[in-house]
């Protein structure tokens, strides 16, 4: 039955099973280069509606490659395997194509980002650029690769807006830390990705943005009072609800001011229906956070979350698990069906939402993609030459001292590196985890390093301290070490070397709080090689600093600022 209008949804719906609709809430995640038996039979027997895509590899709640990563497809190669999926789904009793969704946050955060896909830094480095019309112009031709294998569902932009005051979970996943500056990007990055044919997912509702947990370690609590989010954290949402967005994720947050019994926002009705739905008036999908995250397991696990968040007002589940999570998902819904505790009128609601994105989309005519269209996309001249600017325009100097270096050509530099995150699971060696170096060595040969974990040992500092010592110059690269105290005496260490000694901030600028305050620093705002290329020209000489940090680099409580 062709979806073209939304009398057709409509129809569609009333004429499905219950368990077809229930198939069509629930979202498992495909996390290989083949599709599984247990992905094939969700298509084929449950008839899912949303099929979550993680090409690179399976990454367990602290971002850890669980067995190695996936094999390398081409772009064409992914257009067959999503086609393969797409066929699945048309071939069921009422032939409903799929959407497919990715995280796209940018930086380590980048799921598409294999065979030269244009790879930008985290959402602070287009803060740090602050040119609308180049965000809009990055997610256009980013969305246009994605879109390209036959990905339809972008699950960004993110709309929190930053609140610093010293939690250390703070890295670089925001545009800034104003409603107009997240509101102004917000709407840019929406406009691009549907430009390119996307529908596009805001995130993380009602906000993360102050939070002082990760959602993927364990419950976070949000502070902020209801005059706070009316007239701060509601305002990205509604000028990007202005502009179009079609779906809204939940945050696994407690949020007091909205809801006062201790909830998670995902399995709260007052946030969901009573603050998202008639406060803002959204109608769009609704989506929770991955049910996997240690901040559900928790406290509700993953049966009672997903029938709570199907209570609340969601309309879809993320279950970016294993086989067992998917299917623990999926039987509590139809067990609390069957038993009469969820609405099926309510769950027609959800039905008609998710079906009205794919009738947006034209999925009946679009969902299968041209597979060799797929390498000509990808990675494309003028797509590289986009990355090239949103690095040159993003990466700020923010303490220069000395720099720029002019060294010798002769002259012995060491670097010395924290590995970012995700990135061995990406595997590719035009985003390496080694990119600071490489890049250093592009712009000075003459070049040593060192690569270590962020939680930096004692024994990886004296064998880094003893190469500085033979060096002429030293490039310390961090990590979020605003979470890893080591990385900081690390720092300490090698300044007492006494060579000249630049340190980049990779991923959170709020490491540069944690520098001896004397320390000559950049930062590139997210790991995107093109940034760490424009941060080795930056220490040479070779280019200037044209970013500027869209937050405050300054301690709470404190009058001094590192800027």
């Amino acid at each position: 039955m062709a979806i073209t209008d939304l009398q057709d949804v409509r129809t569609v719906v009333s004429s499905m099973t219950l368990a077809e609709k229930i198939g069509q809430v629930c979202s498992p995640i495909l996390q290989s280069s083949t599709i599984p038996p247990h992905i094939e039979r969700a298509i084929a027997e449950f008839g899912i509606g949303i099929l979550r895509y993680c090409p690179n590899a399976d990454y367990d709640n602290a971002s850890k490659v669980v067995g190695r990563p996936n094999p390398h497809l081409s772009p064409s190669q992914q257009g067959e395997l999503l086609n393969r999926a797409q066929w699945l789904a048309r071939s069921t009793h009422l032939g409903i194509p799929l959407l497919v969704s990715i995280d796209q946050e940018g930086g380590t955060r980048n799921d598409f980002n294999r065979n030269g896909a244009l790879v930008y830094g985290s959402h602070m480095a287009f803060g740090a650029a602050d040119d609308a019309d180049l965000t809009r112009r990055v997610a256009r031709a980013s969305g246009e690769e994605i879109r390209s294998v036959g990905i339809n569902l972008v699950q960004a932009p993110i709309v929190d807006i930053i609140q610093f005051c010293g939690r250390k979970t703070i890295k670089a996943a925001s545009f800034g830390e104003t409603a107009e500056l997240v509101s102004r990007h917000a709407v840019a990055m929406l406009q691009g990705f549907r430009e390119s044919g996307l529908a596009v997912m805001l995130k993380h509702f009602p906000t993360y943005g102050s939070s002082a947990v990760d959602a993927h370690k364990g419950m976070a609590r949000i502070t902020r009072t209801l005059a706070e989010l009316e007239t701060e954290d509601y305002l990205p949402y509604r000028a990007c609800f202005a502009a179009g967005a079609d779906a809204v994720m939940i945050g696994h947050v407690i949020v007091d001011c909205l809801d006062d019994s201790g909830d998670a926002a995902t399995v709260s009705r007052k946030i969901i229906t009573g603050a998202l739905r008639e406060k803002l008036g959204f109608d769009g999908l609704v989506m929770s956070d991955a049910m996997r995250m240690s901040a559900i397991q928790e406290k509700y696990g993953t049966a009672r979350a997903c029938v709570l968040a199907m209570k609340a007002g969601c309309d879809a589940l993320l279950l970016r698990g294993d086989e067992r999570h998917f299917l623990d998902g999926y039987q509590a819904v139809a067990d609390a069906f069957a038993r009469g505790e969820l609405d099926e009128v309510q769950l027609d609601e959800s039905v008609r939402r998710i079906l009205t994105v794919k009738r947006n989309l034209r999925l009946p005519q679009t969902a299968r993609v041209e597979p060799a269209r797929a390498d000509r996309i990808v990675g494309a001249t003028d797509h590289a030459a986009l990355a090239r600017e949103i690095a040159a325009r993003s990466v700020a100097l923010v303490r220069r001292g000395r720099l720029p270096w002019r060294l010798p050509a002769d002259a012995k530099v060491f670097v010395v590196c924290a590995e970012p995150s995700k990135l061995d699971g990406c595997d590719d060696p035009r985003q390496p985890i080694d990119m600071l170096p490489q890049a250093v060595r592009a712009v000075h040969p003459n070049t040593k390093a060192l690569l270590v974990s962020p939680a930096v040992t004692d024994s990886q500092i004296a064998a880094a301290v003893s190469q500085a010592q033979q060096a002429d110059a030293v490039i310390v690269g961090t990590v979020n070490a605003i979470l890893h105290p080591q990385q900081v005496e690390w720092i300490r260490r090698l300044a007492e070397v006494g060579k000249p000694l630049a340190a980049v901030a990779i991923e959170s600028p709020y490491d540069l709080l944690e520098y001896p305050r004397e320390t000559e620093s950049a930062c590139t705002f997210g790991a995107a090689n093109d940034a760490m290329l424009v941060a080795a020209e930056v220490i040479f000489g070779r280019a200037e600093a044209r970013g500027k940090p869209p937050v405050e680099l300054a301690h709470p409580g404190r009058r001094e600022s590192f800027q």
